[in-house]
């Protein structure tokens, strides 16, 4: 019975979206309601499905054509479950903060109808069963995206940023577009009647494909080349390199935005769609290659940018892109699990860190440059604390959430030395910048001219919550015996060994290794320079940077160009070549030949029957038209006439 009404997860939200819409609107108190308590029993029925380790599959046939049809379904299954949790408890606590960071904003009602539009999307996404309808709720999360990035549009910058967001991943989602059309294409008769592009089918169907040579692994049409147009949708969902430029940008949305969406949620979609497709890369090698070497490339790539960023929210987004890179690179190391637990811990510690400075932000009156927070520990404990939480376990310090998880994707990269010394190098460089953004903000001497205050409790109790997963919820992915080894594998695969669990003593053995320092050495040692430089101030690194390597910290700070040249591409050599052709195209063929030859027949013809003012052009009208359907009628049945001669003789 529970499993038969999981349909009601998503269709909650999406019916509180309505009711703000078209019923509550005027009123405040009950828009907060009316999607929070949506929410908040699709987080309850959720997590109830969780516990119970419910296994469910329903579909039924949404188009048909001839012996074709596609189907509309819901999977619950344990990576579904796990994400459904994720999403709807990021989402609950969320949309109780915002009650207190939009109290005061005029689209209050509006943003509470777009979160629950979002919510459900992206339930719907995590609940399809099969290829083509998670493109539609993916494309429905990039709507309510670009509606939530640009809900201040009024604002240059965020107009501007809601629309970059939206062509990036438009760039993404027709590559993912073209490669879900090739393999349905060229797997069409594979499926079975009821499992059409199904994920629970994808294994069997690749295992047909690989053992009789139906798809080449490598060439033009291939496995290959599916894999790697398919790669391009969670390239832009999940922001990696090149195609990362829409995410910092995003942060010109409200904060509880930037913690749903951009670091718990939507960007996690692109990790979720290549763990469903894993069968897929795993039967691709060289795709699976490129997913390791993008995902690396953006873990680094992103953290030397964090480095020198001074806005609290585009640090935390680079720094989210540089832990979704490590989340793709486990993946294309084979380590799916890994990287889902990654997902799973990231989720509620970079919402922690996101709310965290979304509560600096409200409580020094909208300022987002650290470079006038400091001393902020005093005038804001619970904030200060929370976020030094989200901090530690983002910095990999062991114990906390993030340790356990990072080091299981650093584990898989061992026998890859050039993609495990760039996740050690990136896990020091993020525990610098991460201690940086701290130091600066809370430590110190207060550098601002506005007066901080503490958050109130709808802001701050999300922030109280949020750190106890941020602390213990690495545990349940761990193999020491003490808490029940890796729960977390076992329940994702229950059949796959997944080694033998460890006794402290083993643990303490295993942590000590030398593969196993490297990483943590990385850390704690960018926690003990951070602190020296911006602490304690006693190592001038900054200055040093600006004068001796001033060109690298200007192109870190400019986030090393990418977005100039990109700019430059397009504008100096891309528009010089095609803007003619297109303006030959859009100017005179459909602007003046289509359109101002309809508009023109338009008003000739408007003239004709109604604009003259002439009775005598009327009639003249009248009398054509009769003349010409008559001769039309007495000719269609002198034709009849004859072929029906012609058939009795």
């Amino acid at each position: 019975m529970l499993s038969q009404y999981s349909w009601l997860i998503p269709v909650l939200p999406f019916l509180a979206a309505l009711k703000i819409i078209f019923g509550v609107h005027k009123s405040r108190l009950f828009s907060a309601i009316t999607s929070i308590g949506a929410v908040a029993i699709a987080f309850i029925y959720s997590l109830v499905l969780l516990i119970k380790g419910v296994n469910y599959q329903t579909n039924f046939i949404w188009l048909k054509a001839g012996d074709f049809h596609l189907d509309f379904g819901i999977l619950l299954d344990p990576l579904s479950l796990i994400m459904l949790v994720v999403v709807t408890l990021v989402s609950l606590l969320v949309q109780i903060y915002s009650h207190g960071y939009m109290n005061e904003d005029k689209g209050y009602a509006k943003f509470y109808a777009f979160l629950s539009l979002f919510t459900a999307s992206m339930l719907g996404l995590v609940l399809s069963t099969n290829l083509f309808q998670i493109y539609m709720f993916w494309e429905l999360v990039g709507l309510c995206s670009f509606l939530l990035i640009g809900f201040w549009y009024y604002k240059d910058s965020a107009a501007s940023a809601c629309f970059k967001a939206f062509i990036v991943n438009r760039i993404g989602d027709c590559g993912l577009l073209l490669g879900l059309l090739l393999f349905a294409f060229g797997t069409s008769g594979l499926w079975g009647d009821n499992a059409f592009l199904s994920f629970t089918a994808l294994p069997e169907v690749i295992k047909q494909l690989t053992s009789n040579n139906i798809i080449p692994v490598v060439g033009v049409f291939s496995l290959t080349t599916i894999a790697l147009l398919m790669l391009l949708g969670p390239m832009a969902k999940s922001a990696q390199f090149p195609l990362h430029i829409w995410l910092p940008d995003a942060m010109e949305g409200p904060t509880p935005i930037s913690a749903l969406i951009h670091a718990a949620t939507m960007v996690a979609a692109g990790v979720y769609l290549l763990a469903r497709l894993f069968p897929l890369y795993e039967a691709a090698p060289i795709a699976l290659s490129v997913v390791a070497i993008i995902g690396a490339i953006t873990a680094l790539f992103s953290a030397t940018i964090a480095l020198s960023q001074n806005d609290i929210k585009k640090a935390l987004a680079y720094s989210t892109c540089s832990q979704l890179g490590y989340m793709v690179m486990s993946i294309g190391l084979g380590n799916w699990i890994a990287a889902l637990f990654h997902l799973v811990t990231h989720a509620f510690f970079k919402a922690l860190l996101f709310l965290g400075s979304g509560s600096v932000i409200h409580g020094c009156h909208h300022e987002q440059d650290m470079r006038n927070f400091g001393g902020l520990s005093k005038k804001m404990p619970i904030t200060s604390i929370t976020f030094l939480i989200g901090t530690l376990a983002i910095s990999g310090v062991p114990g906390f959430a993030g340790f356990w998880s990072k080091e299981r994707i650093i584990a898989s990269a061992g026998d890859n030395t050039i993609i495990f010394w760039i996740a050690s190098i990136t896990a020091g460089l993020t525990a610098f910048y991460m201690f940086r953004i701290y130091f600066l903000t809370f430590t110190g001497i207060y550098r601002g001219h506005a007066h901080p205050h503490e958050s109130p409790v709808s802001i701050t109790l999300p922030l109280m919550v949020l750190a106890i997963p941020s602390l213990l919820l690495g545990f349940v992915g761990t193999h020491l015996q003490v808490f029940g080894g890796d729960l977390f594998g076992h329940f994702l695969e229950p059949q796959a060994h997944h080694g033998h669990n460890l006794s402290l003593p083993e643990f303490f053995s295993e942590l000590f290794k030398p593969i196993s320092l490297i990483p943590l050495g990385f850390s704690l040692g960018g926690i003990l320079l951070s602190y020296l430089v911006y602490s304690k101030r006693l190592l001038p690194i900054n200055e040093f940077f600006k004068k001796q390597l001033s060109v690298l910290h200007k192109a870190s700070e400019q986030k090393w160009y990418i977005d100039e040249i990109y700019s430059f591409i397009v504008q100096k050599l891309l528009m010089p070549v095609f803007g003619g052709f297109w303006k030959i195209i859009d100017y005179w063929i459909i602007d003046k030949l289509f359109i101002g030859g309809l508009t023109q027949i338009s008003k000739i013809s408007g003239w004709a029957l109604a604009g003259s003012g002439q009775v005598q052009t009327y009639i003249g009208i009248l009398i054509l038209a009769f003349v010409l359907l008559t001769v039309f009628f007495i000719g269609t049945g002198i034709i009849i006439e004859v072929q029906l001669d012609g058939l009795l003789k």
